[in-house]
């Protein structure tokens, strides 16, 4: 199956190739295609060979592992305009992390190989590849330490402040798609700690929850909340 219109529109501006010139951009696109997954569906496992990287069209992926005793920790819940595993390409090797849909999701996959052959092409093209990655990575990196000095109300709040998106009305939505506990392994509390700190926020007007849908009424002033 190939990629729509929309598609290459979305991906012409993520970091990865928003460095590129437009023919450079379409020839990096030629090593992709479409994979459509099931809600549960595992994509890739932990320990796997390294053959390929993804953009989230559509859906939710879960990126975890497992422990020896069997209990799983998320890692990271990877939706809509987010690549991943594209650092794997030039790690080589294997797949350190399980991959699954947590819904129905359809993504976009470069082929690994090919992508490098590509690149390997033009050493410029190489760089400015590296750069936006770097940045990326950078990033990243400032989230962790950001994350690891919050508690777990704060992480919370950022994580619902990080996947909400206006709505048609204007208001702050965030999709509950993914079971609570899959949330509370995200961001690193057990579950009834994530209930309880969910009703907090819920008694303090901070947000509200209708059905699968979560709204916060004031992300600035949620911003400013400290829930002991």
């Amino acid at each position: 199956m190939t990629l729509t219109k929309a598609d290459f529109e979305a991906l012409r501006r993520v970091y990865l190739f928003s460095g590129l010139g437009d023919d450079e951009y379409l020839e990096a696109l030629s090593h992709a295609g479409v994979v459509h997954l099931q809600a549960g569906q595992l994509l890739f496992s932990q320990g796997d060979a390294a053959h390929a990287f993804f953009w989230v069209a559509e859906g939710i992926v879960k990126l975890y592992r497992v422990s020896p005793q069997g209990d799983e920790k998320v890692i990271d819940l990877i939706g809509p305009n987010r690549f991943f595993a594209e650092a794997v390409l030039f790690m080589g090797g294997h797949y350190p992390l399980n991959a699954a849909a947590q819904i129905p999701a359809r993504l976009i996959a470069f082929d690994g190989q090919a992508f490098k052959e590509w690149l390997g092409r033009d050493v410029n093209r190489c760089f400015r590849l590296m750069a936006a990655m770097s940045a990326r990575m950078h990033k990243l990196v400032n989230e962790i330490d950001r994350l690891t000095l919050m508690k777990g109300a704060d992480r919370l709040m950022q994580y619902l402040l990080d996947h909400s998106d206006p709505d048609d009305s204007g208001r702050e939505r965030v999709d509950l798609e993914v079971p609570k506990q899959v949330i509370a392994s995200r961001i690193g509390v057990k579950p009834e700690t994530f209930s309880r700190l969910l009703h907090k926020l819920v008694d303090m007007g901070c947000v509200e929850i209708e059905g699968q849908a979560l709204y916060i009424r004031d992300p600035d002033a949620m911003r400013q909340v400290r829930v002991e």
